[in-house]
């Protein structure tokens, strides 16, 4: 048995560039699962890296420095947060104004409806269960308004959060883009010798990795798009 398990292990890991991969993987995992918690600007930060790499090769091909570039596209798309969130944000928040204050009446009204059942359905509808309903639903909502309070409150700890993140983030993503080059060699600096096959995942996984951003985040805009159209017809 031991034997077996000797020879299964050099099949499987004579290969110092499997082993290095291994390694590679194993540690990558680790950091990020123990430590995901800390590292959730820096992941953000990553995927908007990502997002904005292609402008910034884009407008480097055009001439524009490294720096340059990456101070056009981040101004740009932080102008775009910006004015996104000026315009959707008071919406949103004007429509929900709405539906609190409006949220009594409509329970009223289908407090009515359902009152009229029993009448219009005596054999399949009965009014001791309507009226059941209707003391749960009253009851729901009180606890709701309850929780919402709590929500509230607890909310103050993520308003801080993102406040971090609004500040965080974007330096993070300047200097991710800004000093790319100079992040990577300070990586390979610390990775294995024999990293040629880790090297060729790393190949195939940044440009799926990079694929699927860009697709969710088009598929974010198209959805947005057509539910903001929709919402205005």
């Amino acid at each position: 048995m031991l034997e077996m398990l000797m020879q299964w292990y050099r099949r499987r890991f004579s290969d110092p560039e499997a082993i290095a991969l291994l390694v590679i993987l194993v540690a990558g995992f680790g950091i990020i699962f123990f430590f995901s918690g800390l590292l959730a600007p820096l992941l953000v930060a990553i995927v908007l890296a990502y997002l904005l790499e292609w402008p910034t090769v884009r407008l480097q091909s055009i001439g524009c420095s490294r720096r340059w570039a990456t101070s056009i596209v981040l101004v740009v798309f932080v102008g775009i947060l910006l004015l996104m969130a000026f315009v959707v944000l008071p919406i949103a928040w004007q429509q929900g104004i709405y539906l609190i204050r409006d949220m009594p009446g409509m329970l009223n009204k289908l407090s009515d409806f359902a009152a009229t059942l029993p009448r219009r359905y005596p054999a399949l509808m009965d009014a001791g269960i309507i009226d059941a309903m209707a003391e749960n639903m009253r009851s729901r909502m009180l606890t709701m308004g309850d929780s919402v309070v709590k929500i509230s409150l607890a909310s103050l700890v993520g308003l801080l959060t993102i406040a971090v993140y609004l500040v965080l983030v974007p330096l993070m993503v300047f200097f991710l883009l800004k000093d790319k080059e100079q992040m990577l060699n300070a990586v390979r600096r610390v990775l294995p010798r024999n990293r040629g096959l880790a090297g060729q995942v790393w190949k195939e996984m940044n440009q799926q990795i990079t694929n699927y951003i860009r697709g969710k985040v088009l598929e974010m805009i198209v959805v947005g798009i057509a539910t903001w159209l929709g919402f205005l017809l």
